[in-house]
């Protein structure tokens, strides 16, 4: 098992948290929750709830993973090895790595685009939906009785990473979508908020990296046997902070994208429609 400390995985519990006040606070503020409802509407409704469904399963989970590994290390007086704890503590601890690795696969099902359910995207979505969520609790059935949370830190984080590299390609292709918009004319409303969406996913994309990366490190360190840096405090702690860090920055940036609150329409503001008489120059339209 990773040599992280208690206070390494309590920042799971604490940024997972946070991430869970924030979700709850957008979204009332968005619509009053209603797009938690499944019958509110349709797509791109039902895309945005099963993105919404994921996140209202997956964090509670992570909170859960991250508060019960900080209790049992504190417990079992770090930095004692797994094998040394108590039988009751060792079958908490797998029990809190199943949560884990659910928690994981439903976090990794969000799906990328809107308009996909008649996609063969939409298909391919599906199936590597089902093999992950099946996947990752049994890759610690399996693993149960070997370094666990390293084959589950790698069968994730392989995912994560494979996922991350073929967004790209979409971030690659969008500014030249942007331009095509901009060419047939787009209402300017439409073009700055596609332009904002391709600034959020950009840094979004970064922050996932950050997720994935150093767990796929602390991974390939486990099941390599050479240990060296799970074995260092300092760098167990560093590449899991860094991780749950990347993670809930990368998942709050894609409830703003997919859940864009107006200021304008929450105040009340009602723009007034331009003079034609003014002589004054119209810098400001009242779109924006």
């Amino acid at each position: 098992m990773s040599n992280g400390s208690a206070t390494a995985f309590l920042s799971w519990a604490i940024l997972a948290s946070l991430f869970l006040a924030f979700l709850f606070y957008h979204l009332w503020s968005y619509d009053r929750l209603q797009c938690t409802k499944w019958n509110a509407g349709r797509q791109p409704g039902a895309f945005r709830r099963l993105m919404i469904y994921s996140y209202l399963g997956s964090t509670p989970l992570l909170i859960a993973f991250g508060v019960g590994i900080t209790v049992l290390k504190f417990k079992e007086a770090f930095p004692k090895p797994p094998d040394l704890w108590s039988s009751d503590h060792q079958h908490s601890l797998l029990a809190l790595f199943f949560v884990f690795s659910i928690a994981w696969a439903l976090e990794q099902c969000d799906p990328e685009k809107r308009n996909w359910f008649t996609s063969w995207e939409y298909r391919l979505w599906a199936i590597l939906c089902l093999a992950t969520i099946l996947g990752m609790p049994l890759t610690t059935l399996v693993a149960r009785h070997d370094i666990v949370d390293a084959w589950i830190f790698l069968v994730g984080a392989l995912s994560s990473t494979t996922t991350n590299v073929l967004f790209i390609y979409v971030l690659v292709r969008f500014p030249l979508f942007l331009r095509h918009v901009k060419a047939e004319g787009a209402d300017p409303v439409v073009v700055i908020r596609l332009a904002t969406f391709y600034e959020l996913n950009l840094v979004r994309i970064v922050f996932r990296f950050a997720a994935a990366i150093p767990l796929l490190v602390l991974a390939v360190d486990g099941v390599s046997g050479s240990h060296n840096i799970n074995r260092s405090i300092f760098w167990s702690d560093a590449l899991l902070m860094v991780s749950a860090i990347g993670q809930f920055i990368s998942s709050l940036i894609t409830i703003m994208i997919f859940f864009p609150r107006s200021l304008t329409r929450e105040h009340g503001y009602l723009p007034h429609a331009a003079s034609t008489t003014t002589v004054i120059p119209n810098l400001y339209d009242g779109k924006f």
